[in-house]
């Protein structure tokens, strides 16, 4: 039994890379799936993968691409996150991307975008209620607290700064042009460009992880039982 375990934890260890990729690629293909099982007339797969994903997307008609005008299960910033880390992964596996180990601080740089175009859009849709004031005082007290933390924790890096800056700079960017509408082609770019520093970060981390486990499992394997 310990010997099937440690042989289970060396092919994982060897393939850690394929099995995440595979997940990523299931993961945004099913989706694509729904539309066209409603239109071939299999109602119960398409709803049971609505249903699904409606877990972790809103699925908003307005954000999301259409397959023979029916709906797909994720909304386009969703889709265009999976994707893209299915397809940055398999040129990572196939060694066309191996890149050393982004740090955080770094890493951090990747959510600016996304955060601007996702964050820009849920505050304009807020305005018709909420005074932009509001957000103001609320986006400087949060930014005030994050950065004393990091200062006393020796943290506040200049990436850390441009990071918290994206949400003042997003509401000043509202005052002055107006409220803010992303379309498909910003949900797209800004959910490859989050997707893309995801696993650029992870995956070097991960592999580090797995190399560690390989050797312990391997010499578990050669050890006389």
């Amino acid at each position: 039994m310990e010997l099937t375990h440690h042989r289970i934890t060396l092919w994982f260890a060897k393939h850690w890379v394929w099995v995440m990729n595979t997940f990523f690629i299931i993961y945004f293909l099913l989706p694509l799936l729904a539309p066209i099982f409603l239109t071939l007339g299999w109602p119960r797969p398409a709803s049971a993968i609505y249903w699904v994903y409606g877990f972790t997307c809103h699925q908003l008609p307005s954000h999301s691409y259409f397959i023979f005008g029916k709906q797909v299960a994720i909304c386009e910033r969703c889709l265009a996150i999976h994707a893209s880390m299915a397809l940055v992964g398999v040129l990572y596996g196939l060694a066309l991307f191996r890149p050393p180990v982004l740090r955080f601080r770094w890493y951090l740089l990747f959510f600016i975008p996304i955060a601007m175009d996702g964050g820009m859009s849920w505050v304009s849709e807020l305005l018709v209620v909420v005074p932009i004031i509001w957000f103001w005082g609320i986006g400087l007290a949060m930014i005030a607290v994050i950065s004393l933390i990091l200062l006393w924790q020796k943290l506040l890096v200049w990436q850390a700064v441009v990071f918290l800056a994206a949400g003042p700079a997003s509401l000043l960017a509202i005052q002055i042009f107006g409220p803010h509408q992303s379309d498909w082609l910003l949900r797209t770019i800004t959910g490859f460009i989050y997707a893309a520093g995801t696993i650029w970060f992870m995956y070097p981390l991960l592999a580090e992880g797995f190399r560690d486990m390989q050797r312990q499992a391997q010499s578990a394997l050669t050890q006389p039982h």
